[in-house]
């Protein structure tokens, strides 16, 4: 099982060419999201990653937290949770990174080993290319991924750590693909996992 998401019935196949390679080829082992990308959850997503709406970063950071309490048994095992690093000079603002600092914050307990905002274990240097591009073909969007992999910069070691790797939507895997393969080859990680916001629909 790659991902929490259903299939249109028991024995179908996921189309996700990504999902269907071994854990070796595609360097992530499961994603799991809080929801599916469809209504309710798009427009508020889209509000905050498009206009800025800083508000909502407090309630996805408190959504992941409350994932991970719900999921506790799944997660125990992991060393590290950081988030998928956006541009220094993203517009309107680097979602990851306040999404992350609101479940940093909302750790109150210090529970989980959430990436303090003022130690990031890695960060990208430049903006590249938007992998979800309306329309962009397979190879396309694979690379634009191995783009926006290239242009980020670690700081702390991972090396023997099981992660936690947060992003806001999945969509064909890509970006998990390259991102993980990065840890994994470069920074020696143990093993990498996923958790989003949102998942697209299966077929979608």
């Amino acid at each position: 099982m790659v991902c929490s998401q259903s299939l249109d019935a028991p024995d179908a196949i996921c189309r996700n060419k990504i999902c269907r390679w071994s854990p070796e080829k595609r360097y992530f082992t499961r994603v799991d999201a809080l929801a599916l990308f469809t209504h309710p959850l798009e427009q508020p997503i889209k509000r905050f990653k498009y206009d800025g709406r800083k508000g909502w970063s407090k309630v996805f950071g408190r959504l992941i937290v409350g994932w991970l309490e719900e999921n506790r048994r799944q997660v125990a095992d992991i060393d590290l949770i950081i988030g998928n690093p956006t541009a220094p000079d993203r517009l309107p603002l680097q979602h990851i990174e306040k999404i992350m600092e609101s479940a940093y914050t909302e750790d109150t307990l210090d529970r989980w080993p959430i990436a303090a905002p003022d130690r990031p274990v890695a960060t990208k240097k430049y903006e590249t290319k938007k992998s979800a591009s309306g329309g962009a073909q397979w190879a396309d969007k694979l690379h634009a991924a191995e783009e926006h992999a290239k242009a980020l910069r670690f700081h702390r070691s991972v090396e023997g750590k099981r992660i936690l790797l947060v992003d806001d939507v999945f969509t064909t895997g890509a970006t998990f693909h390259t991102v993980c393969k990065r840890l994994i080859t470069e920074g020696k990680a143990a093993e990498v996992r996923g958790l989003v916001l949102a998942r697209v629909p299966f077929g979608s």
